[in-house]
């Protein structure tokens, strides 16, 4: 059965009372709105999105003297260190991200308007919402690790081995002015390793090992993870700063559920805007 903004409301307040009964009707009454086709529902959101991915690997910072090789050289260092990022179609990696971020946009009953031309978009208003999403940057890294134990005789026993860490990073705005704003968001994989000492001979350890590799679908994982998460940031963000607008202040953050478009739940202001996007200094 479809959760309603009234039906939540009245278990929410149960649990707040007296505290946020109206932020939680400002917020509910502008969400349906749009899902009734109110005279009044005149806001649209604006969208702009990247048309290439960065490509970084920041395990290159770590090799001496890497600006120093010659080309080829340079080329084999990046080969050996690369296992992901030349295997990732920038294409499609887009459109995964796309396609989910402007899924859950859609979800509120707001009209989305996609804007090819970054010039184009709008100065952000009450009636004209913005997200620019700037850029996006896929990332990976390797980094050494060792796995080592003493046994009670005061032997000695490791094992080297390398873990490969894969993010997405995304610079976003909410307006189109040269003062606006920057936001960041990101999310990344890392992979797992598991070894186990099978037996201890002669001084050399036998193990079992179990190594979780990353590969490139994990990278179109990501981009549908983080398109998901971004937009349902930013209708979180929406909904916060329209209670802030209409009310003067609003110390509640909501958290959206975009397959229902209901608020899964209410938290302090405070406490739910930690985990949203976070301003670039």
């Amino acid at each position: 059965m479809k959760k309603t903004f009234f039906s939540l409301c009245q278990a929410v307040l149960l649990l707040f009372l007296s505290g946020c009964s109206s932020e939680l009707y400002i917020a509910g009454s502008y969400l349906n709105k749009f899902e009734h086709g109110d005279d009044d529902a005149t806001e649209c959101i604006y969208v702009s999105l990247p048309k290439e991915v960065i490509h970084t690997n920041s395990s290159l910072n770590d090799i001496p003297g890497f600006m120093l090789m010659s080309e080829n050289e340079q080329d084999s260092v990046i080969a050996s260190k690369t296992a992901v990022l030349d295997k990732v179609d920038d294409s499609a990696f887009l459109s995964q991200f796309s396609s989910y971020f402007m899924y859950v946009l859609s979800r509120p009953n707001i009209p989305v308007v996609l804007v090819d031309d970054i010039s184009k978009l709008p100065v952000a208003d009450d009636k004209h919402l913005v997200v620019d999403v700037a850029q996006i940057e896929l990332e990976e890294s390797v980094e050494p690790q060792r796995s080592d134990f003493s046994t009670r005789r005061g032997y000695y026993y490791f094992y080297d081995y390398e873990l490969r860490h894969l993010t997405v990073n995304l610079w976003l705005r909410f307006d189109n002015s040269d003062t606006a704003e920057v936001f960041f968001l990101s999310d990344g994989v890392d992979e797992n390793f598991h070894g186990t000492v099978l037996s201890l001979d002669d001084g050399t350890a036998k193990m079992k090992v179990d190594h979780e590799k990353i590969n490139v679908n994990h990278a179109y994982y990501l981009a549908r993870q983080l398109g998901y998460r971004c937009g349902t940031l930013y209708v979180e963000r929406m909904l916060t700063d329209h209670v802030r607008r209409v009310k003067g202040s609003n110390n509640y953050y909501f958290i959206y559920n975009p397959a229902g478009n209901y608020f899964e739940d209410v938290l302090f202001y405070e406490e739910g805007i930690k985990d949203s996007f976070v301003p670039v200094k």
